[in-house]
């Protein structure tokens, strides 16, 4: 019985020939041929799977990009509203002491409108 080499010429073939000089050793080297059937079917699949990882990549890429658009209308709406001053009965914010609760009833304030002892 004699020992039958494998072929391991493939790699080199494919990183140091040209391309008509690779497809021409795969046609006439069986192991070559079965190891480049092999990558091919790896290539495929491959391309599968990356199809379907791009797509949900994609899909959370937008669902990324949709919070990050709802959270700069919530914070440019809220910023509008920091020029607003709202009083009711129990607010203590008084921006002159004109405008101060304790004024208006008749009572001594100072500068600030609180009530002055």
């Amino acid at each position: 019985m004699k020992n039958k080499q494998k072929c391991d010429k493939y790699e080199a073939f494919f990183v140091f020939n040209d391309e008509k000089a690779f497809y021409e050793h795969i046609e006439n080297c069986p192991d070559c041929k079965a190891q480049h059937e092999k990558y091919l079917k790896v290539s495929s699949l491959v391309k599968e799977v990356a199809a379907e990882y791009l797509k949900k990549r994609e899909k959370k890429k937008s669902i990324i990009l949709k919070q990050v658009a709802c959270l700069l209308v919530l914070i440019a709406g809220l910023s509008g509203f920091t020029g607003y001053k709202i009083y009711d009965e129990n607010s203590f914010q008084v921006s002159s002491a004109d405008e101060s609760y304790i004024c208006a009833m008749g009572l001594p304030t100072d500068e600030y409108g609180f009530l002055e002892l």
